[in-house]
């Protein structure tokens, strides 16, 4: 009985001398080290999503010929066909280090037939695009009043303060009248 008490009382102190132990110190002389994170972002476009098309009220052979005519735009599907766009819209996601853009807009004169007039266009809209569009370009907007600045699309729709001026001609053919339209987006700063 003897040899069971002592190897009991050998492990009973065994045990609380681990407990006593005292806590190591931190290691002062720890190395540190530092490492990077990356990825790469992809320049995106810009585009010229879409463009209005116009249609204007009519107007008499006598008032061409007397005065000429400003004529209202009306929100309607044109003769030639096409279906009516009453949207701007410039998309810039090349990032905001590159905002820079500029859009020209030119119009070719009205033709019927054989029979020519030549027109200004002052177009105009809710959201800053603006401008009088004649046979020359004619800045409209820019990224600065559209407010894109490299990430965003702005939208512009056509108001009914956009009018057509003809000027008096001396020579002129019934019919429906049409022209060309040309825009032009460019990623430089406003002209």
């Amino acid at each position: 009985m003897r040899i069971k008490t002592l190897s009991l009382g050998l492990a009973t102190v065994a045990s609380v001398s681990l407990l006593m132990l005292p806590a190591q110190a931190a290691d002062t002389n720890a190395l540190t080290g530092n490492s990077v994170g990356e990825f790469e972002v992809a320049q995106g476009t810009l585009t010229l999503d879409a463009v209005p098309t116009f249609a204007f009220e009519g107007t008499t052979v006598k008032t061409l010929v007397t005065s000429g005519a400003d004529l209202a735009y009306q929100n309607d599907a044109i003769k030639n066909g096409s279906t009516t766009g009453t949207k701007l819209t410039v998309s810039d996601y090349r990032g905001s280090d590159q905002p820079a853009w500029n859009l020209n807009a030119k119009m070719s004169p009205f033709t019927n037939k054989t029979s020519t007039i030549t027109g200004t266009l002052a177009y105009a809209t809710d959201n800053k695009a603006a401008g009088a569009v004649t046979g020359d370009n004619s800045s409209i907007w820019n990224d600065t009043d559209a407010g894109t600045a490299g990430v965003g699309t702005a939208t512009a729709g056509t108001t009914t303060s956009t009018k057509l001026t003809l000027p008096k001609t001396s020579s002129v053919s019934t019919g429906t009248y049409d022209a060309d339209l040309t825009w032009t987006l460019s990623a430089t700063a406003s002209d």
